[in-house]
C-alpha cells in the first residue's frame, strides 16, 4: 500500500469498512470489518447481506481506492488471523 492511500485513509472523515476475510493492515490503520457497521448504526445485518441505512465508504485495499456503497453488500466473513 503506499504512503499516499494511507494518507489518504487517515485524513478520511467518514467511518471506514473493509469486506474481505481479515485485515491486520486494516486493523493497524483502524478499519473496522463491514459486519461492525450494524453496530455503529449505518446498516442491519440480515443473513449474509449488509443493508446500508446510509452510504457506507468501503476500502478496496487491492485498488487503493475507497468506495461509497448504498446497495446490499454479500458480507465476507472475517476469519481469525
Amino acid at each position: 500500500m503506499t504512503k499516499n492511500f494511507k494518507k489518504t485513509i487517515q485524513n478520511y472523515r467518514e467511518p471506514l469498512f473493509y469486506n474481505t476475510q481479515g485485515s491486520p493492515e486494516a486493523y493497524k490503520l483502524a478499519i473496522r470489518h463491514l459486519s461492525a457497521s450494524s453496530f455503529c448504526g449505518l446498516a442491519y445485518l440480515c443473513g449474509e447481506y449488509i443493508y446500508p441505512l446510509e452510504p457506507l465508504h468501503i476500502v478496496d485495499f487491492e485498488k487503493e481506492c475507497i468506495n461509497i456503497v448504498s446497495e446490499k453488500i454479500i458480507l465476507i466473513s472475517l476469519k481469525v488471523l
